[in-house]
């Protein structure tokens, strides 16, 4: 080398300064390592020669990694992470118990992506924060949770066996809050093993500790047992970006296509890595008037719809019109295919009957029968025939273009619905979504959802003044009870189409359809 350290340093100061100017000058505080070729190319050969010190470098570092107000943190920690030496991974320790939640962060990202080599460090220092409790320039308790969360990030044997012996610490008197947290972050290990010993905790804790202990251990237990369903296949479903493994969540970017998407986005090639949380859509709702109080954001019971335009056919001609494609399990499971003179629905129950429609929609069989129906509402057509709509059943038949035709028959007419390649590849994808729903066994977590929900809907009519809505009785009777007596239907107005009007009862759930 032929340069001293200090004089390197120096030119990193200068390197510092003119990335600072060159920010100023555009407004923009985000340094993008492609938009400047200069700047690039000395940074690269600064932080080079800065590495070539090895641990020589990791002290005068220090201020470098504290300096969050300009690019010198980003540098430091760069360079230590790829000196990766126990004296650069201490120093890293250091940054994730400062107060500065920026380099909190920021160092955190670096540990887990050194990985393995850090964590006896981790380990050390959070067994010595335990044991000799320390306070920072403030005066406050140095906690754990930071270095805590960085080691459960690390997926090792080593983190994880010593996060196991951490809760048989913290169970044994060290603290509510420490053990909730401990619970939630064991997760990240994805050992189901840990199991058994959740489940001891969480029938041990009652809900109303600091820190909801049996919560979170309860939430790991799910999360693992999810993931069990998610290895068991190579899921394709219509799902949003923020459960997908394709979306980058600081960039708000697909990763598979490039493009710029919110996290609500929906797509029928969703990849998911975790289940729907549904509460991130649905708290988008927001009250417009007294006499319209809600738009609905997503929930689980109401996905976004698919548009298709679809041709169907009868005794008086072919039509081309636009269909959506919606999914509801609120009291039985439907995948309708829906326009304002036809509904085609498909029923389910469990995941055979969709296991049935699927493996047909891929190609198994020429027909299929049973738990196909429709609803027309063409009163052009059938008016002299039938003073109301049409309310029956179905078949599907496959063409050898690819396409199904939907078929009912009856001797006074025939009604065909076509469904083209691209629908059909549509609801191969709506039918896998209910799949990976119901194997997830979401509807115990949409109960805890609606709960919330209820609640949310609650509050925001109490402050408008509001009258709450009735209550839906759907609860089970109980093995053994008397019948119940027939319900005083008190229908509530569910959804408007242009010839018919749907009604759903608040007390029994049941639907009537009335015409214009």
């Amino acid at each position: 080398m032929h340069e001293t350290l200090d004089e390197t340093l120096s030119a990193l100061d200068d390197l510092i300064d003119d990335i600072y100017d060159w920010m100023i000058k555009r407004g923009d505080y985000y340094f993008d390592l492609k938009s400047n070729e200069e700047l690039t190319a000395r940074l690269d050969d600064i932080e080079e020669r800065l590495i070539e010190y090895g641990d020589a470098t990791v002290e005068p570092l220090k201020e470098y990694l504290h300096d969050t107000e300009t690019y010198a943190h980003i540098v430091a920690a760069a360079v230590l992470q790829e000196i990766g030496t126990p004296a650069a991974i201490w120093q890293l320790i250091d940054a994730i118990e400062s107060t500065d939640s920026k380099l909190c962060e920021y160092a955190s990202e670096v540990l887990k992506s050194i990985g393995t080599p850090a964590l006896q460090p981790l380990i050390e220092r959070i067994t010595d924060r335990l044991d000799n409790p320390a306070v920072d320039g403030n005066g406050d308790e140095i906690g754990i949770l930071y270095t805590l969360g960085v080691l459960s990030e690390i997926r090792d044997p080593q983190s994880f066996d010593f996060m196991v012996g951490l809760l048989d610490r913290f169970d044994d008197g060290m603290g509510s809050l420490n053990l909730a947290y401990l619970c939630s972050r064991i997760y990240h290990q994805h050992n189901r093993e840990i199991i058994p010993r959740l489940e001891a905790i969480a029938e041990k804790y009652e809900d109303n500790t600091p820190g909801n202990v049996a919560i979170e251990a309860n939430g790991t237990i799910r999360h693992l047992l999810v993931d069990r369903i998610l290895e068991s296949e190579d899921w394709m479903i219509y799902g949003c970006c923020y459960i997908c493994e394709d979306y980058d969540k600081h960039e708000k970017t697909c990763t598979a296509s490039g493009e710029h998407k919110s996290y609500d986005s929906f797509c029928i090639q969703c990849i998911p890595e975790k289940e729907f949380s549904c509460e991130l859509c649905y708290l988008k709702r927001f009250v417009t008037s007294p006499d319209d109080p809600y738009i609905d954001g997503c929930d689980i019971d109401n996905l976004p719809p698919i548009y298709v335009d679809l041709e169907y056919s009868h005794n008086q001609g072919d039509v081309i019109e636009e269909f959506e494609i919606t999914t509801s399990y609120r009291n039985k499971g439907l995948i309708t295919v829906e326009a304002d003179s036809m509904e085609l629905s498909f029923e389910f129950h469990t995941v055979d009957d969709l296991n049935v429609l699927k493996e047909f929609f891929e190609g198994a069989g020429d027909y299929l029968v049973g738990g196909i129906w429709f609803f027309i509402d063409t009163e052009e057509i059938f008016d002299e025939l039938y003073p109301e709509a049409v309310d029956a059943d179905g078949e599907l038949i496959r063409r050898d273009d690819g396409s199904i035709v939907a078929v009912h028959k009856e001797d006074r007419f025939e009604l065909k619905l076509v469904l083209n390649t691209d629908t059909i590849e549509n609801l191969i994808a709506i039918i896998d979504t209910q799949r990976f729903l119901l194997l997830c066994d979401t509807h115990s977590y949409i109960d805890d959802f609606r709960e919330r929900r209820d609640k949310v809907e609650s509050d925001i009519r109490r402050v408008l003044r509001l009258g709450e809505p009735a209550e839906d009785s759907e609860e089970p009777e109980p093995e053994g009870a008397p019948p119940s007596p027939p319900c005083d239907h008190e229908f509530k107005l569910l959804k408007t189409h242009k010839k018919y009007t749907v009604y759903r009862c608040t007390k029994c759930g049941e639907t009537k359809k009335e015409f214009a």
